[in-house]
């Protein structure tokens, strides 16, 4: 077929133009983004009543139900205070208070400083819930984050797949140790 039409042509070699260069650019970009949102939830029935789980998890000045914190300096009081978390290897983990709801039972938190070999995340949001259930307490704790490493190519101890172990385990130890300190 003979193209006879000069506009057709044109429109046609732009378009095939368009073409070559998406397929030249396209797999280069669709492998250049950035880390995707992880995000963790976890659940346990405390043997307790929703009161004393509450008094334990909305006192911001302590973190002893994760027992490889030792320490916690916190300045402030209320919602924008600043918890410090050293760990056994004096590693810190800064976090900030952003949300607590007496009535409804409700504690988040961000963490604006982290050590990587405890908790290699950016972005990390916590959110705890608590609910009565015949007089026993399901605690929710949810996190969301971005892996430790934000660029492409991470280390393997700072990828989706360490940073999401590593989160789960965090998160895991503090509600377990919050189940001890709780049914006390």
């Amino acid at each position: 077929m003979i193209l006879k039409n000069n506009k057709f042509k044109a429109v046609l070699s732009n378009l095939l133009y368009s073409l070559l260069i998406l397929c030249i650019f396209c797999p280069f970009e669709l492998s250049c983004h950035g880390p995707s949102r992880q995000k963790i939830k976890e659940q346990i029935i405390i043997n307790s009543n929703i009161s004393k789980v509450w008094a334990v998890i909305s006192d911001f000045s302590k973190f002893d139900w994760n027992e490889d914190v030792k320490k916690v300096k916190v300045e402030g009081n209320g919602v924008g205070s600043i918890r410090t978390l050293t760990f056994q290897k004096n590693e810190e983990i800064q976090q900030s208070l952003e949300k607590l709801l007496d009535e409804k039972k409700i504690i988040s938190w961000r963490v604006k400083k982290t050590d990587p070999s405890i908790l290699p995340v950016n972005s990390y949001q916590a959110t705890i819930l608590l609910k009565d259930i015949d007089g026993k307490t399901e605690v929710t704790y949810k996190a969301g984050f971005y892996r430790g490493f934000m660029g492409n190519d991470p280390p393997e101890e700072l990828n989706d797949k360490n940073s999401k172990a590593k989160a789960r385990k965090f998160v895991l130890k503090s509600l377990n140790g919050l189940k001890t300190i709780a049914e006390k």
